[in-house]
C-alpha cells in the first residue's frame, strides 16, 4: 500500500499545481499516473483560479481592479499497459466569470482534451542482481519519459463570441518531458521533479471571436517549458502533505513568420497539498496554490490564487 501512496501523491500534487495559467483557456495540465502495482485509476476534481493581477512586459506587477476567475470540473483516467508503459486521458469542463465592465459576465464549455503517457525507465527499490544474489536498488530514482498530445476541443479566441466563452487554447500541442522521484526516507519522505517542453502547431485564422476577418493570418504560440519541484511527506497510511513550486517560461508567439513583440511569458507559483486515504482504493486531495505577486517574478502573464479538491479511485493489479 505504501508504494501506491508514494507515486499517487507525487502525481496528484503535481497535477494540482499546474492550474490553467490564464482565464482564456482550459490549460493543458498534467495527467493522473499509476504506481507500479496499479492497473487503472479514475479521478474527478474541482478547481478554482481567482486572478489577482498581471505582470507587464517589464516584469512589474499590476494588481487587477476587477475580479476574474476560472472554475473547472476535472476528469482523468489512467491505465497501465505493462511494467514500463502507461497511458492517461484528461478532459475539463470550464466555467469563466468576469466583472469587467462591458464584458459578458459568465461563460462555460468543454475544455481541451489531453491524451498522454509515460515510459518508465527505472522504479525505486526494485531488485537487481549483485553476483548471484538479488538486492534492492537503493540508488536509482524513479525515472520516466513523459509525452502527450492536447487536442483543441474547447472554444478558442477564433470561435468564442467573447473572452469569458473561451475554454481552450485552439492549437494542437505536443509535450515531451521527464519525471523523477527520489526517496530520502523510504515510504516517508520524497523529493520530486517534473520538467516538460510543449510545442504548439501553427494554425490559420479566418475569423476572430466568431466574426470573419478581412485577411487570413497564421499564428503559432511560442515553445513552452513547464517545471514542478515538490517535497512529499507521508505521515502514515492515512495522511500526507506536499509542498512545491511550479511555473513556466514561454517564448514569443509567431504571426505570419514574425515574432510578437513583448509576447514572451513567465510566471511561478507556490503549492501546498494535503491527501487523506479513507480506504485502500480511495484518495482525497485538497490543494492551495498562490502566485508570487511581486515585481520581476513574472512577465506578460496573469497571477492568481486557487484551490483544488479531487477524489481518486484506484484499481490495483
Amino acid at each position: 500500500m505504501k508504494s501506491i501512496i508514494i507515486l499517487i501523491i507525487v502525481i496528484i500534487s503535481a497535477e494540482a499545481s499546474l492550474f490553467a495559467c490564464n482565464s482564456c483557456g482550459g490549460g493543458t495540465g498534467d495527467l493522473a499516473v499509476l504506481s507500479l502495482d496499479g492497473l487503472a485509476l479514475f479521478n474527478i476534481g474541482y478547481s478554482r483560479d481567482m486572478y489577482t493581477g498581471v505582470w507587464d512586459k517589464d516584469g512589474k506587477w499590476r494588481k487587477s481592479d476587477y475580479s476574474q476567475s476560472q472554475n473547472r470540473i476535472l476528469t482523468n483516467a489512467a491505465y497501465r499497459l505493462n511494467r514500463h508503459i502507461q497511458f492517461a486521458v484528461s478532459l475539463p469542463f470550464v466555467f469563466n466569470t468576469s466583472s469587467i465592465p462591458g464584458m459578458k459576465k459568465n461563460g462555460a464549455g468543454i475544455g481541451d482534451l489531453t491524451i498522454g503517457g509515460r515510459f518508465e525507465i527505472f522504479h525505486e527499490f526494485q531488485p537487481k542482481k549483485v553476483g548471484k544474489k538479488l538486492k534492492l536498488d537503493k540508488t536509482l530514482p524513479y525515472t520516466a519519459i513523459t509525452f502527450g498530445l492536447t487536442l483543441p476541443t474547447g472554444k478558442s479566441d477564433e470561435t468564442a463570441e467573447n473572452d469569458v466563452d473561451i475554454t481552450g487554447k485552439g492549437f494542437y500541442t505536443t509535450s515531451l518531458g521527464i519525471s523523477l522521484t527520489k526517496s530520502i526516507v523510504k515510504s516517508k519522505f520524497q523529493v520530486m521533479a517534473d520538467f516538460a517542453w510543449q510545442h504548439s502547431f501553427e494554425k490559420k485564422y479566418s475569423k476572430y471571436f466568431g466574426e470573419p476577418i478581412n485577411y487570413e493570418y497564421r499564428k503559432q504560440p511560442g515553445d513552452k517549458f513547464n517545471y514542478s519541484l515538490t517535497l512529499n511527506y507521508i505521515f502514515n497510511n492515512w495522511h500526507s502533505v506536499t509542498l512545491g513550486a511550479s511555473g513556466f517560461v514561454q517564448n514569443e508567439y509567431i504571426k505570419n513568420d514574425t515574432k510578437g513583440i513583448n509576447s514572451n511569458e513567465r510566471s511561478a507559483n507556490l503549492v501546498i497539498a494535503y491527501t487523506y486515504y479513507p480506504s485502500v482504493p480511495l484518495r482525497i486531495t485538497t490543494t492551495f496554490k498562490t502566485g508570487l505577486p511581486g515585481d520581476n517574478l513574472g512577465i506578460n502573464a496573469q497571477g492568481s490564487t486557487g484551490f483544488n479538491v479531487s477524489l481518486t479511485y484506484y484499481i490495483p493489479q
